[in-house]
């Protein structure tokens, strides 16, 4: 009987922040103004050190530079040596 009654507790509440979470552009902007503030941070560190952010192809085509100039055979799908 309790379990029934936290698990619609908690769909109700589910559904009613949803609901808000549509209807009120203030609440949204107020729940993901962290997210905001962290990439606004991660780009003044990015801008002050000069460290630029990678693709994972652009990781792997050094790395596949790097093996290459040690003179090892770079499987060029995975990036594994041979």
């Amino acid at each position: 009987m309790i379990s029934n009654l936290i698990v619609f507790s908690s769909l109700l509440m589910a559904g009613w922040f949803t609901l808000q979470y549509l209807l009120k552009p203030g609440l949204r902007e107020r729940v993901e103004q962290p997210k905001f503030a962290f990439l606004r941070q991660l780009s003044m560190y990015d801008m002050q050190t000069g460290a630029g952010a990678k693709s994972a192809s652009e990781d792997r085509h050094e790395l596949n530079d790097d093996q290459d100039q040690l003179g090892l055979q770079v499987n060029n799908s995975s990036g594994e040596t041979k």
